[in-house]
């Protein structure tokens, strides 16, 4: 919990988070932990994180709603890489 702490209280971009995630998920694949659907449903998540943030900046202005959204969907994806990363599936 002290990690999401401090990188919550940083000024993290998107891009950060998204890179962070990518190693995580990397990591899983490598040791083991995630099962390929369970990270063919992290990546499908991810494109929909990516199509919302696109879709935000769409119009040059990124509204308070908007980044609250993005915000929230980021921490919905960390979330589910954890998840996923600390069930009982292994790659096998």
């Amino acid at each position: 919990m002290a990690i999401g702490s401090t990188v919550m209280a940083q000024n993290v971009t998107p891009k950060q988070v998204h890179k962070l995630d990518r190693k995580r998920v990397k990591a899983g694949v490598k040791s083991g932990e995630l099962t390929k659907p369970e990270v063919k449903d992290i990546r499908s998540d991810n494109r929909e994180l990516k199509a919302d943030v696109r879709n935000a900046k769409a119009d040059d202005q990124v509204t308070r709603a908007e980044k609250r959204n993005i915000v929230k969907d980021e921490a919905k994806l960390s979330r589910n890489i954890y998840v996923k990363k600390h069930n009982s599936r292994t790659r096998g």
